[in-house]
């Protein structure tokens, strides 16, 4: 298993490992380790030039192919708050931690909100290993919990305080910043709730999967998409692919969603067979270099998103 490799490894680098932690403890900034874009959007955005926050997962890359090496695991054990997602995808961090925790602080998104049960909607496309899964086991949780923007304002209320209990001296500056983002995502709450009351259609339709359970539920939305949120697959059916341009068609929608850095195939072929127009949702899974280096946030992706929901629903 990777896990018992990469653990072999640790062993080896145990000493250099217990060094540099206690070297650390003098250092003059924070060293924060977040593992995807939102927590390390969120940590930047409260800590600024207070801290040295690093993101595990590469810029640009697809966020449920991420594999930890050992020098990711090393530069977890050396920081000061290891910041995560917690879920299906970051089961390796619960492993890690089974003999870490006692020796980290650590602080995950899915710890501080109330979850909602994984679901699958009519037509969309079952996983392979469904069949497994269909003797009474308890349903998992969708972990995609940062795509809400009124989660994201309790998400940066906790990690703030966390933050602060590592670095009381700077608690007026990282109180101040965090109150400034969450007011960003209070002022996206109000937009995207003004567009969705005024709007006539409350239905999204995505060619593609869809991670953005807590957002829809928050916002009274219903909608039908190829996969699940962190669906496996990426061949459909032609029978998910007829479901939804029925679907498209008979709701007359003129917007079929695909997500950031993902292909467009599916989309597109619903979007050509309705005479819709195919457009990207921002959900905060990652950026693009580009994005990147134009310092954009996690507040700049979802405001992104407000015409494209505008023109969707309408």
């Amino acid at each position: 298993m990777l896990f018992n490799k990469l653990k072999s490894v640790l062993a080896l680098t145990s000493g250099l490992v217990i060094l540099t932690c206690s070297q650390s403890v003098f250092a003059k900034e924070l060293n924060i380790i977040a593992t995807n874009f939102p927590q390390y959007d969120f940590v930047r955005n409260i800590t600024k030039d207070k801290a040295k926050v690093t993101m595990l997962l590469k810029i640009g890359a697809e966020a449920h192919s991420y594999e930890p090496t050992p020098k990711d695991l090393i530069a977890i054990e050396k920081s000061d708050l290891f910041v995560y997602n917690g879920g299906e995808n970051d089961e390796w961090i619960e492993n890690f931690l089974k003999d870490n925790l006692d020796k980290l602080n650590t602080f995950a998104f899915t710890k501080e909100v109330d979850l909602r049960d994984e679901e699958e909607v009519e037509g969309m496309q079952p996983e392979a290993e469904e069949e497994e899964h269909e003797n009474g086991e308890e349903h998992e949780f969708d972990e995609h919990v940062w795509t809400s923007p009124k989660n994201n304002v309790v998400i940066l209320n906790k990690l703030c305080q966390a933050i602060v209990k590592l670095d009381p001296e700077n608690k007026d500056y990282y109180e101040k910043n965090s109150a400034e983002y969450i007011n960003r995502f209070n002022e996206l709450d109000k937009k995207y709730s003004e567009i969705i009351s005024d709007s006539k259609n409350k239905t999204l339709i995505f060619g593609d999967r869809f991670p953005l359970l807590y957002f829809v539920k928050d916002y009274g939305l219903n909608y039908y998409a190829a996969f699940k949120g962190c669906s496996n697959e990426t061949e459909v059916s032609a029978s998910t692919i007829k479901f939804l341009i029925d679907k498209a068609e008979k709701l007359k929608v003129p917007v079929i969603f695909k997500i950031e850095l993902s292909s467009d195939n599916i989309a597109s072929t619903i979007a050509e067979s309705v005479n819709a127009k195919v457009m990207t949702f921002n959900t905060g899974h990652n950026i693009t270099v580009e994005e990147f280096k134009a310092n954009k946030t996690m507040a700049d992706l979802f405001n992104d998103n407000l015409p494209a929901l505008k023109e969707a629903l309408n």
